[in-house]
């Protein structure tokens, strides 16, 4: 029997993360590609890690390189990438993190889904990896964040599967 991932799990995460960047960034995301990730290897240098347990059990991750990372925390923060330290990148991508995790929640308001998710963890570092249990199953996409920028970054959300 195939295992699979109900859609309706991924898309408030990966809608949140997209609002998120619109409203606080002025970003204009672009989704590039879907895929199943079988590899711990993390997307980006930064990465904001959302833990669900509860009732649905995975992770949600977004990863972004080190230089889009800071254009989107210069963006929040109407200030410059080159000068930002790197201890506000990492609070701007926890924050951001933080945003996707109480967007997701809302979104899985009127749904029967029903999990608690936790505060975002922020690992930074290169090469970040990520080794999700034997049992989940992970669906990444990888977006554009602005035309202007060439990087892209990930979102990853891994759960167990169902049977269908």
């Amino acid at each position: 029997m195939a295992k699979t991932i109900d859609v309706n799990l991924l898309n408030p995460f990966i809608s949140a993360t997209l609002e998120c960047l619109q409203q606080m960034a002025q970003a204009k995301p672009e989704r590039k590609r879907v895929f199943v990730k079988t590899d711990p290897l993390m997307h980006g240098d930064i990465c904001g890690i959302i833990g669900m347990t509860n009732g649905i059990t995975g992770s949600c991750v977004v990863s972004f390189p080190e230089m889009l990372a800071r254009r989107i925390v210069a963006r929040l923060l109407s200030d410059d990438p080159a000068t930002i330290a790197a201890g506000m990148v990492e609070d701007g991508i926890g924050e951001v993190a933080n945003m996707v995790a109480g967007g997701a929640k809302r979104k899985f308001i009127d749904t029967p889904y029903r999990f608690d998710i936790s505060t975002p963890t922020v690992v930074h570092g290169e090469p970040v990896k990520l080794f999700n249990p034997a049992d989940t199953v992970a669906i990444a996409c990888e977006f554009t964040a602005d035309p202007a920028w060439p990087e892209t970054f990930l979102i990853e959300v891994a759960l167990r599967p169902t049977d269908k």
